[in-house]
């Protein structure tokens, strides 16, 4: 019943993750989200990521992953330097604000938030971009070296027996795969040799017709010489 959403949302999941991949591509999608996560959009960043990185032609599961930043623990912190930076920079002087009320009193700056989104949201999505970009790139040079070392693993293998084989026959010493082949064909060997059958002494058409040679009498089954002399 379950199996055939569970599948499409495995391939959905793959897809997105396959969207536009790269490390720089990867970069830029989370600063964009950044960026959004920065907005006074609360309750919706995650959208409006998606909905930018749709217009940039980003990756938009790594887009909506760096809306995340909006969350409850670094939101009021993000807010308050938004507030405080455009209300610096257009009358010269700080609010007095606190983290604890600066949600409660943020719609009444929503001037001061939304300019004071562009400096900071702006910094916030080239630090997360970066840090991303820098994962990302890490990731792959990981992956293509574990790739080119069992290339070349698989590659070596062939070409260090035939070196050995090759020295081998230069030196006249044995070669030791060869050793390892024939010692290992040696019980078979030793077993055919034990089934084969032994060969007789008695004529080759009577053992040919099925009849049994005659055995030859020991020593102790001849008759004791007679002592008298010949006639």
């Amino acid at each position: 019943m379950f199996r055939r959403p569970c599948e499409k949302l495995k391939l959905l999941w793959l897809l997105a993750k396959s969207e536009r991949a790269t490390p720089r591509e990867i970069g830029w999608a989370v600063a964009i989200g950044a960026f959004a996560g920065c907005t006074p959009a609360v309750g919706v960043h995650g959208w409006v990521a998606v909905g930018l990185a749709t217009l940039a032609r980003k990756s938009r599961l790594f887009a909506w992953l760096g809306s995340r930043i909006s969350n409850m623990v670094f939101l009021p912190f993000i807010v308050l330097a938004e507030v405080q930076v455009s209300h610096r920079i257009r009358t010269g002087a700080f609010v007095e604000l606190t983290r604890e009320n600066i949600l409660a009193q943020a719609p009444h700056l929503l001037l001061d938030w939304c300019l004071g989104t562009f400096p900071v949201g702006a910094a916030i999505g080239i630090v997360m971009g970066l840090s991303a970009w820098a994962f990302a790139h890490r990731r792959d040079a990981r992956k293509a070296r574990a790739e080119t070392a069992t290339s070349e693993h698989g590659k070596a293998a062939p070409e260090t027996l035939g070196a050995q084989a090759k020295t081998a026959n230069a030196t006249g010493e044995p070669d030791t795969s060869v050793a390892v082949a024939t010692a290992a064909d040696a019980p078979d060997d030793a077993n055919a040799t034990d089934d084969a059958p032994t060969k007789t002494d008695g004529d080759p058409a009577e053992a040919e017709a099925g009849v049994p040679s005659p055995t030859r009498p020991t020593p102790a089954e001849l008759p004791p010489p007679s002592s008298g002399s010949p006639a």
